[in-house]
């Protein structure tokens, strides 16, 4: 029960990464599929630690990271990823459920996985959209590396420190909560 609830956080994990940049997620999973062989197991991990794969991971973050600092370019990059990043979000939860854990464990982990990576997909969509408004998208290049960062220390996070990553989102869903509330009544205010 205690691997399931392990598995599942870190699917989710990994999932929240996709959903803020699916190439570095993937690539952090590859790479940890590569040199921990026994973190991760299965014919997906395999496929993802495989050179070839991790090279065209490589090459497509190197892509993500130019194109999500250049105006306009990013915000198109955005809208066509809205699709790729809950995908990616549920592909890799789905790799990083083990063979060992029961097959519904795995679906599950990789509908939450999915479900993780659109939710984290629209936050870092919303929070770009008002960067653009309130700075005239001069600060998205310096969101764009926080993001990246993000991503692939989220990523490493929930595969060795799963609890650690739900204290983490508890408290970051807790925060959000708490800013959204009063931003709601300051609105509200005539």
């Amino acid at each position: 029960m205690i691997e399931s609830v392990g598995a599942i956080l870190t699917s989710v994990g990994l999932g929240v990464g996709a959903g803020v940049n699916a190439y570095a997620t993937f690539l952090v999973f590859g790479l940890i599929s590569r040199f921990y062989p026994g973190v991760f197991s299965g014919t997906l991990a395999d496929f993802f630690a495989s050179t070839p794969v991790l090279i065209v991971l490589g090459i497509l973050y190197l892509i993500e990271f130019v194109a999500d600092k250049i105006p306009a370019v990013d915000h198109a990059w955005d809208v066509i990823h809205t699709f790729v990043r809950p995908l990616a979000g549920a592909v890799v939860a789905f790799a990083a459920a083990t063979p060992e854990l029961p097959q519904g464990v795995a679906i599950l982990a990789g509908v939450l996985g999915g479900s993780a990576a659109l939710g984290s997909h629209v936050i870092k969509s919303s929070v770009r959209a008002t960067s653009t408004v309130t700075t005239g998208g001069t600060a998205n290049p310096v969101l764009s590396v926080a993001e990246d960062v993000f991503a692939i220390v989220q990523s490493i996070l929930a595969v060795f420190l799963p609890y650690v990553f739900l204290a983490a989102l508890i408290l970051f869903l807790a925060i959000m909560s708490i800013w959204f509330m009063r931003a709601s009544r300051r609105s509200a205010l005539p």
